[in-house]
């Protein structure tokens, strides 16, 4: 009797394929939330703090430059405060 289905390895290769693809996924997401929180403002430092990881990890996560870039395009840094930011 023969059978249509896909032979185990192969299957174990393809689900094994969809997961690292799912895991790229939700690397590039989570690296959008945190480029998104440090241009509304967010110090990194406080940032690192909420993803549990060192403020060195996350500099090494970011973008060569992407604080520059954002002073740049901003003009000057935003600063937190209580009530909303306010440009510095």
């Amino acid at each position: 009797m023969s059978s249509n289905r896909t032979p185990p390895a192969r299957n174990g290769e393809a689900e094994r394929d969809n997961l690292k693809a799912l895991i790229a996924e939700v690397h590039s997401v989570k690296m959008l939330l945190m480029l998104q929180a440090l241009a509304m403002g967010y110090k990194q430092k406080h940032l690192a703090s909420v993803l549990g990881v060192s403020d060195a990890t996350l500099s090494r996560m970011m973008p060569k430059g992407f604080s520059k870039e954002r002073t740049k395009v901003v003009g000057k840094p935003l600063v937190a405060r209580s009530g909303g930011l306010d440009d510095g």
